[in-house]
């Protein structure tokens, strides 16, 4: 578990028996005011009182080092167990075999920031839980040496106070449910609109854009609101119960006192010890809210982390017969596409779902059943389901219509650092991505957060070129050229026929398409044509 492991766990214990070492040090303290008073204070003796003065100031020593050794250790533990837990989070959201369809941007934030920071506080809560139950077990059985029926109006208290708290908690828990939820949707939105700014101010959509994240906004508010008051009701409710218990106490021990069951001293120790309780009662009542919103965001966490793989686990299955020739194939219906070694092969699709699903497909970034799409894996064709999907990715490289582009370098952008030096001018040519090295001051020059420095039309040149440079069997270009001008997409069409290798283009363009060796179309009735 990523919050117990790397040594934590025992750290963990460490600090429990630190934390519980502090209770009891704190319950110790109206105990041993009671025995000073009854043995130094009243019988007026001067080396009694020097004597219990002492052990009161190795008693506050005690309590005082060991809070400091357990709150080092808890704040080592929640640190590095949220860093292993966030970790374990964005592992699984980028596992290969994809653990489940792909988060947008907002909501991978959300889960990896507010959902692992909550859970990992159940350290905590764990560790002042246990001190809490010490400290009200310490107080119970101090107070039962002075008086069993203290002792057992504060069990029955405590008792009740958790039957009457859970009860209360309830709702507590689907509004705190509900807030992570409408937080995770308001996240997605806000990070949508913030990465789309430019051409919602294009389009004159600004306002529409603000509307629309607002309306979200007013729905994380609310529920964050719903979820603060009933905390606040439910806090209410601990307090009150705990008050009323510490006031029904203190007079019940005051009528002992007067009726001579108890002497001075043990009455201000029933006195400490009511107080010191009502605080640990009132904590204590705090236990479900405390876990009810770490509880939510656990809830959220292990639907990432238990997700099933949509790709299943890789098999064992036998090599497959294809043509020679033939370095992958693929299934559109019921009809199989052999795409041979070295040809550029255009795929038409219907619209422009079917070109995004089919260039998921070829990127095994979508599921798939067996017999959808086979490679050529050392001189044999292999399922995709039967290949580590890291090794198909080194062979088949499918470029998304719509690739990220991180802050960096127009040469990082480029090469996603895979070697040093500047891009193989050929391929730079062949993307038409020269012009744009010139405009931007060079290959060394800042392309900003998601490229917003470059056009629409410079950042798909900018995905193409890196395609270009994947060194890849079979490359997958999705619409490669929807954003640049006719001149540019001609020259781009000239530049794919002349490179070698093997190389699926997904268009609807003609200018494309003409220049294809042969041509697909996913239609239905349209059949397998070469230059269609």
């Amino acid at each position: 578990m990523a919050l117990s492991g790397e040594g934590r766990g025992a750290q963990l214990s460490v600090a429990i028996l630190l934390l519980v070492v502090h209770a009891l040090a704190e319950a110790a303290i109206p105990v041993l005011i009671g025995v000073t008073i009854d043995r130094a204070v009243l019988p007026a003796d001067p080396g009694a009182l020097a004597v219990w003065l002492g052990v009161m100031l190795g008693v506050f020593l005690v309590l005082t080092l060991s809070y400091q050794g357990a709150s080092r250790l808890m704040v080592s533990i929640y640190g590095f167990g949220e860093q292993a837990l966030r970790h374990l989070t964005l592992a699984r959201i980028l596992r290969p075999r994809l653990s489940q369809e792909p988060l947008s941007a907002g909501e991978a934030l959300t889960f990896v920031t507010s959902d692992t920071y909550r859970v990992a506080g159940v350290a905590w809560s764990v560790a002042q839980q246990c001190a809490t139950i010490a400290a009200i077990v310490a107080s119970a059985l101090a107070m039962l040496v002075i008086s069993p029926v203290a002792t057992i109006v504060v069990c029955a208290s405590t008792v009740l106070m958790m039957v009457v708290m859970r009860a209360v908690s309830r709702p507590l828990e689907r509004r705190g449910l509900a807030e992570q939820s409408a937080a995770t949707e308001a996240g997605a939105v806000a990070a949508d609109f913030m990465s789309g700014f430019r051409v919602l101010v294009g389009m004159g959509a600004r306002d529409e854009a603000v509307r629309r994240y607002a309306t979200a906004s007013d729905r994380s508010r609310l529920a964050a609101t719903a979820a603060g008051r009933t905390l606040a009701g439910y806090e209410a409710v601990s307090a009150t119960l705990a008050a009323l218990t510490l006031a029904g106490l203190a007079g019940m021990s005051a009528w002992f006192a007067a009726e001579g069951h108890i002497s001075i001293g043990e009455l201000v120790t029933v006195l400490g010890l009511a107080q010191y309780i009502s605080g640990s009662l009132a904590y204590a009542g705090s236990f479900p809210s405390n876990w009810i919103h770490k509880f939510a965001s656990a809830k959220r966490l292990a639907e990432v982390i238990n997700a099933p793989d949509l790709l299943g686990e890789p098999g064992m299955g036998a090599a497959l017969e294809r043509p020679d020739g033939v370095v992958l194939a693929f299934r559109v219906g019921i009809d199989r596409v052999d795409v041979r070694r070295g040809e550029l092969l255009g795929v038409r699709p219907g619209d422009s779902d079917a070109a995004r699903a089919l260039a998921r497909l070829l990127g095994m970034r979508a599921p798939v059943t067996r017999d959808d799409v086979s490679v050529e894996v050392d001189g044999a064709h292999r399922d995709l389901r039967d290949l580590d999907p890291l090794d198909y990715r080194a062979r088949v490289v499918s470029m998304p219509h719509r690739q990220a582009i991180v802050s960096g370098t127009l040469s990082d952008a480029v090469r996603g650092w895979r070697a040093p030096g500047p891009p193989d001018p050929a391929l730079v040519e062949a993307a038409a991505l020269h012009d744009t090295v010139a405009q931007v001051g060079g290959w060394g020059a800042e392309v900003g957060e998601s490229g917003r420095r470059l056009s629409g039309g410079q950042r798909q040149r900018l995905g193409l070129a890196r395609g270009l440079h994947a060194e890849a069997e079979v490359l997958v270009l999705d619409e490669p050229t929807s954003a640049v001008d006719a001149l540019t997409e001609a020259h781009i069409a000239r530049a794919l026929a002349r490179l070698e290798g093997t190389t699926i283009v997904i268009t609807t363009s003609p200018v494309l398409l003409a220049a294809c060796d042969r041509v697909v179309a996913l239609r239905p009735n349209d059949s397998e044509n070469p230059h269609a």
